[in-house]
C-alpha cells in the first residue's frame, strides 16, 4: 500500500471511523429519520384524505343545497298557483255578488216603475171617470139629440183610449 501512496494505519483508522459512524447512523439516526419521514408521510396522507373527504362533503352539501333550492322553488310555484286560483275564485265570487246585487236593484227599480205606472193609470182612470161624469152632467144639462149623444160618447171613448195608451 505504500507503493500506492496510502498510509495503511491512517487508512485503517479512517476505515474504522467510517464503519463506526456508519453503524451509529444506521442504528440511531436512520431509524429516527425514517420515523420522521413516516410521520410526515402519514400527516400528508391524512391531509390528502381530509381534503378528499372535504371535497366529497362539499359536493354532497352542494347537491343537498341544490335539492333544497329546487324544492323551495317548487313550493313557491305551488304557493303562487294556489294564490292565483284563490284570487280568481274571489274575483268570480265578487263579480257574481255584484251581478246579483245589480239584478236585485234592477228588479226593485222595475217594481217601483210598475207601481208608478199603475198609480198613474189609476189617477188617469179617476180623471177619466171625473171627466165622464162632467160630460154626462153637461149632456144631461142640455137637450141633446141622438146624433149629439153619439158624438159625445165617441169623443169620450177616443179620449179615454188615448189617455190610457199614453
Amino acid at each position: 500500500m505504500a507503493g500506492l501512496g496510502i498510509n495503511a494505519a491512517a487508512f485503517i483508522s479512517q476505515l474504522i471511523s467510517f464503519i463506526v459512524v456508519f453503524v451509529i447512523l444506521w442504528r440511531i439516526v436512520l431509524p429516527i429519520a425514517l420515523r420522521t419521514l413516516d410521520k410526515r408521510q402519514q400527516v400528508i396522507r391524512e391531509g390528502v384524505e381530509n381534503a378528499e373527504r372535504a371535497k366529497r362533503d362539499l359536493e354532497e352539501a352542494t347537491a343537498r343545497a341544490e335539492q333544497i333550492l329546487a324544492e323551495a322553488r317548487q313550493q313557491a310555484q305551488e304557493t303562487i298557483e294556489r294564490a292565483t286560483k284563490n284570487a280568481q275564485r274571489e274575483a268570480q265570487k265578487i263579480e257574481e255578488e255584484a251581478r246579483a246585487r245589480a239584478e236585485q236593484d234592477y228588479q226593485l227599480h222595475k217594481a217601483r216603475i210598475q207601481q208608478e205606472a199603475n198609480r198613474a193609470r189609476n189617477e188617469l182612470s179617476r180623471l177619466v171617470v171625473n171627466l165622464s161624469i162632467d160630460a154626462a152632467g153637461k149632456v144631461i144639462g142640455r137637450s141633446v139629440d141622438n146624433k149629439d149623444n153619439r158624438r159625445l160618447v165617441q169623443e169620450f171613448v177616443t179620449t179615454s183610449d188615448q189617455t190610457r195608451n199614453n
